[in-house]
């Protein structure tokens, strides 16, 4: 197993995997289907499992960045190919090491999402193995150290009995999102921070525990940082439901009840305040961060409505650069949102993120149209 990872452009013979998937889909089947019925063999083999990552976690694939890349490449594959994505168009995106991706799509933002929705303009930039220097940033640290852990697991679970456990990768997704819950919902990077200190001073409304905020305060950036202390039914309202611009009604789908306390314990820097934060604060770029759980709900909208400001900040995914898990629009703003911002703003930069599996964040800088 090390010995074909030495050699990046021949990593592709380990991925028979991507070929069986392929062929489960002609034959009208899904890989899942056949790697469930490999989890008995796979149980029994869990000693050679276990003795195949420690060789992995021992040898150079523990080291630098392109071992770090390249593991967090094959988590994210893992996931895909589950999920029945591996052909997607943006699958190759997932990639830092493109010559070891065998996944689908043309990488970087091209071949656009699915149903007919259009790429991103700009195209989504590549992803870079430098993107995973910590450089003093814990979660993106706490990030590297799970998918690699993962990304390593699996591997060696395909290596020995050519399965991966469906039991542990859903739990896996799970401590993804409760990771997530936890910390942030994107995960900073050096690169990322330095870009947005650079449209300082900012105002960021739906900051959660203020991870983001304390990292760009720590970088010089003049930032006010807002949220609610728990979730408001009304934002559940609206904002253009899965797939279409119409409403939801009130509770539908919401990922939380009403008084519900959002993101545990938060820094300092945060302040309690709601869109209202955003009328007071015309002179400041808006940072916007995955407001619209689900990509479904009305508070990043209300947020935008009451910005009057030039320059906006957002984080997380959006149409053209998402693999539509729950809707073409991405699960970080609603589509009705989405709508308004390419009305009303010019897209001028956009920076990759690294991302949990099944997520493209990256973040987009917006400049108002002005007559």
């Amino acid at each position: 197993c090390g010995e074909m990872w030495g050699d990046v452009g021949r990593c592709g013979e380990m991925w028979g995997d991507v070929a069986q998937a392929q062929s489960c889909r002609k034959a009208g089947a899904a890989w899942r289907q056949l790697i469930g019925r490999r989890q008995a063999s796979l149980e029994a083999a869990r000693p050679r499992v276990v003795a195949m990552y420690e060789r992995i976690e021992a040898g150079s694939l523990a080291g630098g960045d392109k071992e770090g890349a390249l593991l967090a490449q094959t988590c994210a594959a893992y996931f895909l190919l589950l999920e029945g994505r591996d052909a997607h168009p943006l699958a190759h995106a997932t990639a830092y090491l493109p010559a070891a991706c065998p996944l689908g799509g043309g990488g970087g933002g091209e071949g656009g999402g699915e149903g007919g929705v259009a790429a991103l303009e700009p195209a989504l930039p590549s992803l870079e193995p430098s993107l995973l220097r910590d450089a003093g940033l814990p979660y993106l640290s706490l990030y590297k150290s799970k998918v690699a852990l993962w990304g390593g697991y699996l591997l060696a679970q395909w290596g020995v009995a050519r399965a991966v456990s469906l039991d542990e990768t859903a739990t896996m997704a799970q401590e993804a999102a409760d990771l997530r819950n936890a910390h942030a919902w994107s995960i900073p990077t050096s690169a990322a921070l330095a870009a947005m200190c650079r449209h300082s001073p900012l105002v960021e409304l739906a900051a959660g525990n203020g991870l983001w905020a304390k990292a760009l305060l720590e970088r010089g950036a003049d930032v006010l940082a807002f949220d609610t202390e728990a979730w408001q039914l009304s934002f559940a309202e609206g904002g253009g439901a899965a797939g279409g611009g119409e409403g939801t009604a009130a509770g539908e789908g919401a990922p939380f009840t009403e008084g519900e306390a959002l993101m545990g314990a938060r820094e300092a820097c945060v302040e309690q305040g709601g869109p209202e934060a955003a009328a007071a604060h015309p002179d400041r770029a808006l940072v916007l961060m995955w407001p619209d759980y689900g990509g479904r709900g009305s508070y990043g909208l209300a947020c935008l409505r009451a910005y009057r400001g030039d320059r906006l900040l957002l984080v997380g995914e959006w149409r053209g650069a998402t693999f539509g898990r729950r809707s073409e629009s991405g699960e970080s703003f609603s589509a009705e949102f989405q709508r308004e911002v390419e009305a009303g703003f010019v897209r001028e930069e956009l920076h990759r993120l690294p991302t949990w599996p099944g997520s493209l964040d990256h973040v987009a800088v917006w400049r108002r149209r002005r007559a």
